[in-house]
């Protein structure tokens, strides 16, 4: 067995542990509310569990073949071009042009999870600021991008799993999970005391989506 094969093995199983702490979680958030004195501060320790496991997974998702390719692919841009003002904002172009075309190469699910990873390191930052509150409201948007990130990734491997980079029906998961985004904010309260129209940005993103996959075709 390769060292792929034996990555792509723990990567699974880790996925389907994740699922089942996410089931356990969603029950003690249900049965929260009609108790919300019962076992104080788990879900939040549970939260925590899920979210390094959650990173831990979606670091094994991510394909670094592709990442590094143009990382060497930019390396090589920049050592070939001469040393001036115009090849310098070459140099700054194409290392974002090389960045850009790998992000968007990623799966949804992949982008989701990326997003996460993201809100979990602005998260840390503005913790060690000292603005807890504000920490903990980025902490759940990297929760509710982190489970829809892995609920895609599931997705991907359930319709195509043979094929590493396969990204089926792209346009519909993206429409569905930026609902269920919208939706997820609008209930929670933590956030909507301070942005109260946070919930619109995916739902607006949403429906973009669809007009602009609709002008194209």
């Amino acid at each position: 067995m390769t060292i792929k094969e034996i990555l792509r093995e723990y990567r699974d199983v880790l996925l389907r542990v994740l699922v089942m702490l996410s089931v356990v979680y969603i029950l003690i958030k249900i049965y929260k509310l009609s108790n919300p004195y019962a076992f104080p501060y788990i879900e939040k320790r549970f939260g925590y569990i899920l979210i390094v496991l959650g990173v831990i997974t979606a670091l094994l998702y991510i394909p670094y073949n592709k990442l590094l390719k143009a990382v060497e692919s930019a390396i090589g841009k920049i050592a070939n071009v001469e040393v001036g003002i115009a090849t310098k904002a070459e140099k700054v172009l194409n290392v974002f042009e090389n960045i850009s075309a790998s992000v968007i190469s990623l799966s949804l699910g992949q982008k989701f999870v990326l997003v996460a990873i993201v809100f979990l390191i602005s998260a840390a930052f503005v913790l060690s600021s000292g603005d807890e509150t504000e920490a903990n409201r980025m902490a759940i948007l990297a929760y509710y991008f982190l489970v829809l990130g892995v609920s895609n990734l599931i997705a991907e491997y359930i319709m195509n799993p043979n094929e590493e980079n396969s990204d089926p029906h792209p346009i519909l998961r993206a429409f569905l999970s930026l609902i269920a985004l919208s939706t997820l904010i609008y209930y929670t309260r933590e956030i909507t005391k301070k942005y109260p129209h946070l919930y619109l940005i995916p739902l607006v993103l949403s429906f973009l989506i669809i007009i602009i996959n609709k002008i194209k075709k």
